[in-house]
């Protein structure tokens, strides 16, 4: 077959002309890439949004309690003493409405003694701008220790990382409506073992203006580490979990927690207090008792989840590290090792949503006349994982020994600049990723720039040990930022 040389020759020019364009293209993807071009970045447009004013809200828990206090009511929920309440607001000069909750467990109850409600007029306060606060002692057969506990906000969904119902240990629910309708509360415990199957805790009625009280040990009998989840529909639910101590017949200690900061990847716990030198080392897991500092973690999740602990005093030095894997749907205490007395920061970073508390005990005053032990506990406490503040916040200080504000960075402060705070008008250096101590005064604490930090306030004696973390004002009265779209 004869060939054209023409189209031979159109063929090559082609060819070549491909490659040479080829050639170019690949020189000037090359010469983009070591090139440096222009760049422009605009940040989203947004604005600050302050919600309109509405009346504002705290509930204290009320007095300690006791379950079967007489002998012939085993079942029976019983106060013991009073507490005596602190409200705190910026500007001081509010007229707030005290009132106080019927005990749907203690009908013949004070109307003035039990769960005291705060209310602060729409307009009378910014957000976040009210506290109260609960302080009590007991020293009894059954009973002993010293209790500081906040008053908080009723809210939809709750986590209490604290209690026990092991031998000598008695936890008690305590869900307190202060609303006018009535509230639909689910109570699910989780445990060491497990989720605990409570259908009796599903669905109960907690009345408006009125407070339930749940035996724990009726819930989930002979747990050593619970954590309590509890949800409510119709009317919020202000939560908490009274935990009391007998070793043998000795009163070890009693403690009303709070809820702890919802489930997050990092959790901060300012100001865990040890008041001496014992312990526990962190690879015995299934240490007994409490008498020794821990922390409990749980992720809801439903896998496995990676933990780095970091336990660091306040005021600098060295640090502990602790790596633990927590085990799918089940609650960890993980020793804290042996501290040295002090104040301390923990911080908790996972691959999973957890919650977090901290447990620690203080020891009473050995006494040879008496015979008693100061190896044996004499109040016990909870330090729960903080919520990151506002810019402002206003703190209710009741009487107890010592009061102090810890202060701590949050954990994605790691190259931060320090922070500058005031304290009722004196500045405050906080270091970046450091934490401070404050001595406080009985009545209220005002702070300032302070978005971003986690707070706690906390008490010590000689034979007192009690902690409540500052929480900032809930979804509904906090300002949110917009994004137009």
């Amino acid at each position: 077959m004869p060939v054209d040389r023409r189209n031979l020759v159109r063929a090559g020019v082609r060819s070549i002309a491909a490659v040479a364009t080829a050639a170019v293209a690949v020189g000037l993807v090359g010469a983009a890439t070591l090139g440096t071009w222009p760049s422009y970045r605009v940040e989203a447009p947004s604005t600050v949004v302050q919600p309109q004013a509405v009346s504002q809200q705290r509930v204290c828990p009320g007095p300690i309690l006791a379950l079967g206090a007489d002998a012939a009511e085993a079942t029976a929920i019983d106060q013991v003493g009073t507490a005596s309440v602190v409200t705190a607001t910026e500007p001081d000069d509010v007229d707030l409405g005290l009132s106080w909750l019927a005990l749907a467990d203690d009908p013949e109850a004070a109307e003035d003694s039990g769960p005291l409600v705060i209310d602060a007029a729409a307009g009378a306060v910014d957000a976040g701008m009210l506290a109260g606060a609960q302080s009590q002692t007991e020293s009894s057969e059954t009973i002993g220790g010293f209790v500081a506990a906040s008053c908080t906000e009723g809210i939809a969904e709750s986590w209490l990382v604290a209690g026990a119902t092991t031998v000598g240990r008695s936890s008690l629910v305590l869900l307190s409506n202060a609303s006018d309708v009535a509230a639909t509360v689910d109570v699910r415990v989780i445990g060491e073992a497990g989720p605990v199957e409570a259908r009796s805790a599903i669905g109960i009625t907690v009345p408006a203006r009125t407070q339930r009280v749940l035996s724990l040990a009726g819930l989930a009998p002979n747990i050593a580490s619970p954590v309590v989840h509890v949800t409510s529909t119709g009317g919020a639910i202000a939560a908490s979990l009274e935990q009391s101590v007998v070793e043998g017949l000795t009163p070890a200690g009693v403690e009303i927690s709070g809820p702890t900061a919802p489930p997050a990847e990092s959790q901060v716990i300012p100001g865990l207090l040890i008041a001496g030198g014992t312990g526990v080392h962190a690879d015995e897991d299934h240490a007994e008792g409490d008498a020794f500092p821990a922390l409990r973690l749980y992720s809801p999740s439903g896998e496995q989840v990676e933990a780095s602990i970091s336990v660091v005093p306040i005021g600098g030095g060295a640090g502990d590290s602790i790596d633990v894997d927590l085990q799918a749907g089940k609650v960890s205490d993980i020793p804290l090792g042996e501290l040295a007395e002090g104040t301390y920061t923990v911080r908790v970073d996972a691959d999973g949503p957890i919650v977090a508390a901290a447990r620690s005990t203080v020891a009473a005053p050995a006494d040879d006349d008496a015979g008693t032990d100061a190896e044996v506990p004499a109040d016990l406490a909870w330090f729960a994982a903080a919520q990151p503040l506002l810019d402002s916040a206003v703190i209710a200080v009741p009487s107890g020994p010592s009061p102090t504000l810890q202060l701590a960075a949050g954990t994605d402060a790691v190259d931060a600049a320090s922070v500058t705070v005031t304290v009722d008008g004196d500045e405050v250096e906080v270091p970046p990723s450091g934490a401070v101590s404050v001595p406080l005064q009985r009545g209220t604490a005002v702070l300032g720039g302070v978005e971003g930090l986690r707070a706690s306030v906390k008490f010590l004696g000689a034979d007192a040990l009690a902690s409540f973390a500052v929480a900032p004002p809930g979804p509904l009265d906090s300002p949110i930022r917009v994004y137009p779209r």
